[in-house]
């Protein structure tokens, strides 16, 4: 970590000490010292990219109720998702951590306005519906073809692979065929450098995982700390610079090519026609507002869409592979259902249980969505625990720690999908996509990805890993740094 960081940890100090008498309000509350004092600590753990870590240790360590920041509670309790993420008028409001991810205008997922929420949430509500996946299905399943033609190629090589990369690529693929009409190609050139254009005309050349990557830290670090975003782009330290300009990166590539399928005049039954159309029918035409509301969205779609299906599908086979007995149970079903180096469809897969049940346990046991989401304890505070929380203090529920707490799953660190199976209920503690009225509109497009790309995978290709240990970095998701693995064609044709 270089100076010009550690001086701005010093700076934060220092300007900690001006609001200390603020800390009183949650003096029963336990926790890190530093925690309890100045957002200082929280900011450092999510700058390594171990803030989830960080605070499941503290609940380790302080118990149920844990100090995380000299203004936010982390509660590690289920009976307070429906409070804390609930539906309606009784929903807390979001955090101003998510300005940190606001692109040029709030989108569905970052703004915390709740009439604002509820308007893009109309917009898009159908198009992220399961009918909608109806139309979508065939355009993921044609990639997803192209993928495992791509894969044959790389097999027939006989190296290693980083399928973390690949699945970045498919996820790429798929989620811009969606959102723009066109897939944009990384599996084909294997490949994810793109051209950016900036307003000026002039492009430049950018890796779109990298700059997704820095994008969602740097706002993952700033969430932390909100009042800094508008310093953030003076201060030297190579990760602000970084995130500066992927933030500004990303939002080029979004808006170059919602202006292009706009101009086009073109029709397609995908994501950014429905998106399109729910907005002219707001108003009869297209102004520049709503495009780059659209953008904001299409930003929203690209990061979340491509990331969390990427890193979800490369942690499920690390788990598969590693786990014989879920393996062998796995590839019963698949192979009772379909041949070998057969690429199924949605509605071949969608009702396999033991598939559907590898999937969720698959996200319940990596933690994609890994920390406890913030939200704002409104007027008249709350009580939990016997402690009062004030209104206005952050509260959140930490994923990744309730999705390993021995009290909700009995054996936590066990990768075991038979528990779906037994226990439908589960699925209320597992927080991958959210809860409440904030839930994530894309979690069933990434499902059916997921569902596709895992089930082809392991039709088509044996896999062995080149390491039982995987490891993994928490930017603003939780992914595998890579997954680095050999295949070998099932059965040749």
């Amino acid at each position: 970590m270089d100076s010009s960081f550690i001086l701005l940890l010093g700076a934060t100090s220092l300007l900690a000490a001006l609001v200390l008498s603020g800390t009183r309000r949650l003096k029963g509350i336990p926790g890190p010292l530093l925690a309890r004092w100045s957002p200082i600590w929280l900011f450092y753990h999510a700058r390594i990219g171990q803030r989830y870590l960080a605070v499941h240790k503290a609940h380790l360590q302080y118990g149920r109720m844990v100090r995380i920041s000299r203004n936010q509670v982390s509660i590690n309790d289920a009976n307070a998702i429906p409070v804390i993420y609930g539906h309606g008028a009784k929903a807390f409001l979001k955090s101003d951590y998510y300005h940190s991810f606001v692109a040029g205008t709030p989108s569905v997922f970052s703004t915390i306005d709740k009439k604002d929420h509820a308007r893009k949430r109309m917009l898009a509500s159908h198009a992220f519906s399961i009918r909608s996946l109806q139309s979508l299905a065939p355009f993921v399943h044609d990639i997803v073809l192209g993928f495992a033609t791509k894969m044959d190629t790389v097999a027939d090589a006989g190296e290693w692979i980083d399928t973390m990369k690949w699945f970045n690529f498919l996820a790429w693929d798929v989620i811009s065929d969606l959102a723009f009409g066109e897939a944009i190609g990384f599996v084909p050139k294997a490949s994810d450098l793109v051209e950016v254009l900036e307003p000026s005309g002039k492009t430049y050349s950018e890796k779109a995982i990298h700059v997704v990557d820095c994008r969602e830290h740097l706002a993952s670090v700033i969430g932390t700390v909100p009042w800094i975003r508008r310093f953030s782009k003076f201060v030297p330290d190579p990760f602000f610079v970084r995130g500066q300009k992927s933030a500004t990166g990303i939002t080029l590539i979004a808006r170059e090519r919602v202006e292009k399928r706009i101009n086009s005049g073109g029709v397609r039954d995908d994501l950014l026609d429905k998106l399109i159309s729910a907005r002219m029918k707001e108003t009869g035409s297209l102004n520049d507002a709503q495009i780059t509301e659209l953008t904001a969205e299409a930003v929203t779609i690209l990061i979340a869409g491509s990331h969390t299906a990427a890193a979800s599908t490369a942690a499920i086979l690390h788990l598969l592979v590693k786990e014989e007995r879920v393996y062998k149970a796995l590839m019963k079903e698949l192979l009772h259902a379909f041949g070998e180096n057969e690429v199924p469809t949605y509605e071949q897969l969608k009702d396999l249980p033991y598939l559907q049940a590898t999937i969720t346990e698959g996200l319940r046991f990596h933690g994609t969505n890994a920390i406890g989401l913030p939200r704002i304890v409104p007027e008249g505070g709350m009580v939990w625990d016997g402690h009062f929380i004030p209104q206005g203090t952050e509260v959140s529920v930490p994923s990744w720690t309730l999705q390993h707490t021995e009290e909700y799953w009995g054996d936590p660190f066990t990768f075991r999908p038979e528990r779906w199976l037994e226990n439908p209920e589960l699925r209320k503690y597992n927080l991958t996509f959210g809860a409440g009225s904030r839930t994530c509109l894309g979690k069933h497009i990434v499902n059916m990805e997921m569902l596709l790309v895992l089930s082809t995978f392991l039709l088509r290709y044996n896999v062995e890993l080149k390491s039982p240990v995987m490891k993994t970095v928490e930017r603003f998701q939780h992914e595998p740094e890579a997954m680095v693995v050999k295949i070998t064609r099932r059965c040749k044709i």
